[in-house]
């Protein structure tokens, strides 16, 4: 565990974490490295810190680029709507654009050249009440890292909410391996099992824990070493049993976890496309034909299983049910609700009373750590 740290670096860190903009943040936090002590027990906190400083650099200059290439620094950014935002990705062919203007009202140019998408698409796709952001892509490809606008491309996925992987049925196992090594040379894992413990930075309240297993150490301890590794502020979900040290380790770990959808395209054209990629890839997957419009009617819900997110719907006491949802992962407690609608809620909570699925009758009374189903409403009582 690491050791104490002086108030100089205590300062720095400070200085760090509150800096405003991309250079101020490296500035401190080379000013931070500098003054952490120099012995073994921070040597794990240093490694870290310092891998953390060269992604800094290399955003830093990667901006520099865009600017200098005349894109005015914005790269590919689309203001999150709906949801979930969801990227589509795919090789040259696969039938992105087609899929996009199928599902969603975007307008986008559908050729049979390749790569006649150039520039990110967005589109809105309604699933019941609520409804997913869908971009389609510029084709990726093999090192698309090393081209003109493949960090910009992969940038984009890490920011996402979750994807879309459409593969060609000619050639699916092919071309997912391809994605996911590209995805994977970006620090991107669709594979939720190979993370026992994601670390995700907020932006405020505090260090928040949420585990499906068991932890061999105190809750405060881990605390106490986000803290000393500089994180203040962020949501720690934890799959299994972990130890402390395993908390250390997952500070170094840049790869992030995106739940994906895997969709098969043309299946109309190669019958038992569907088939061969599972016993090939032991990957769920689910078949479309964007030609026939075969499987684009379960495309909704399979996106919205594949997100890991639900619904839960307020109302006041006597009053009326909401009629937008409010949208979160799967798991949600009662708590995170009363969080999200009003700090006088979570603060001064006395109770919830819930109709739906998580309750054995409707209008139950439950606490605040009762976890809420898909299409939950609750009423929550203040004391």
């Amino acid at each position: 565990m690491p050791a104490n740290l002086p108030p100089q670096a205590r300062a720095a860190e400070r200085r760090y974490i509150e800096a405003k903009n991309l250079p101020d943040r490296i500035r401190y936090l080379q000013e931070f490295i500098s003054s952490i002590p120099e012995h073994k027990g921070n040597e794990k906190m240093r490694g870290y810190l310092r891998r953390r400083l060269a992604q800094l650099k290399d955003e830093l200059e990667g901006q520099r680029k865009r600017r200098a290439g005349g894109s005015g620094g914005g790269g590919f950014s689309f203001k999150k709507e709906g949801a979930a935002q969801v990227v589509i990705l795919g090789m040259t062919g696969s039938g992105k654009s087609s899929l996009l203007m199928k599902v969603t009202n975007a307008k986008t140019e559908v050729a049979d050249h390749p790569f006649t998408t150039r520039e990110p698409v967005p589109g809105m796709m309604p699933f019941e009440d609520i409804q997913f952001q869908l971009i389609d892509t510029p084709a990726i490809f093999e090192n698309v890292r090393d081209g003109a606008w493949g960090s910009q491309l992969l940038s984009l996925a890490r920011n996402a909410d979750g994807l879309l992987i459409l593969l060609d049925a000619a050639d699916s196992v092919n071309q997912f391996k391809l994605i996911v090594n590209e995805l994977t040379s970006a620090g991107i894992t669709i594979d939720r099992k190979v993370r026992k413990i994601e670390i995700e930075r907020t932006t405020g309240g505090g260090i928040q824990i949420a585990c499906t297993g068991r932890i061999t150490c105190r809750v405060d301890e881990i605390d106490r070493t986000l803290k000393e590794f500089g994180v203040r502020n962020a949501v720690v979900r934890i799959w299994g049993d972990v130890t402390l040290e395993e908390v250390e380790d997952a500070l170094d770990q840049t790869r992030i976890y995106k739940p994906s959808l895997i969709v098969v395209n043309k299946v109309d054209r190669f019958p038992g496309a569907l088939e061969n990629f599972h016993m090939a890839c032991n990957k769920e997957a689910i078949e479309v034909s964007t030609a026939t419009g075969e499987g684009l009617n379960s495309l909704g819900e399979s996106l919205f299983r594949a997100m890991g997110i639900m619904r839960a719907y307020t109302k006041g006491a006597g009053g009326e049910v909401a009629e937008k949802p409010i949208i979160m992962k799967t798991g949600a407690r009662v708590k995170d609700i009363a969080k999200i609608v009003h700090s006088q809620l979570y603060r001064n909570f006395k109770y919830a009373r819930v109709w739906g699925n998580s309750v054995n009758f409707n209008g139950e009374r439950v606490g605040a750590e009762h976890e809420l189903a898909d299409k939950d409403v609750l009423e929550i009582h203040m004391k």
